[in-house]
């Protein structure tokens, strides 16, 4: 029975020391970690996605709204016209010199371009032709003054000659130009 007995407190050694070595720690693995830092970022990642898609929805949305108003023309307009705040706009395709086009908005009820303020110069900022002609002239005595006689109140109209007498609005600014240059113009009529 003696060599049972110290076969069996060799095992129990045996058995100590691999209880023994094996240890357990607190902190988890690093590939324990990488499960939960990688799904804060990926929530805030989501989060991002979402409302960049979300902001991106609405911006089409509203410009979708802008455009089906401002090409929504007033019925007192005339067709292919742009009806916006309380105005009608009619865009020439053909050219004509700076007098020519001034005759040609009268013929319809209307008069060359007036921009009143820096909204109505915005919305037309972008748009094709790159310039043409706006109901403003030199008259040497009293200045820039537009075609309903009011006086230009921002008197930048960019100029490189004193016989540039008429103004083109060009990607937004105000250009003078000799006035039989040939341009496609813009007619506006009040509706009220």
């Amino acid at each position: 029975m003696e060599a049972s007995r110290s076969e069996i407190s060799a095992a129990d050694e045996r058995e100590e020391v691999t209880y023994a070595s094996v240890k357990f720690s607190q902190t988890p693995s690093p590939r324990a970690k990488a499960p939960q830092e990688k799904r804060a970022p990926s929530l805030l990642s989501a989060v991002l996605k979402g409302l960049a898609i979300g902001f991106g929805v609405l911006s089409v949305l509203l410009a979708i709204a802008l455009i089906w108003k401002a090409s929504d023309c007033h019925p007192a307009c005339p067709e292919q016209c742009v009806a916006y705040r309380g105005s009608c706009y009619f865009f020439s395709t053909e050219k004509k010199d700076w007098n020519s086009s001034r005759e040609s908005c009268r013929a319809q009820g209307a008069h060359l371009l007036v921009i009143s303020d820096t909204w109505e110069k915005d919305l037309f900022k972008h748009i094709r032709p790159k310039y043409f002609w706006i109901g403003l002239r030199n008259r040497s005595s009293s200045g820039w003054i537009w075609e309903d006689g009011s006086v230009l109140s921002d008197p930048k109209v960019q100029s490189n000659s004193a016989v540039q007498n008429c103004a083109v609005l060009m990607e937004g600014l105000f250009h003078a130009s000799s006035c039989e240059v040939m341009a496609q113009w813009i007619c506006e009529k009040a509706l009220r």
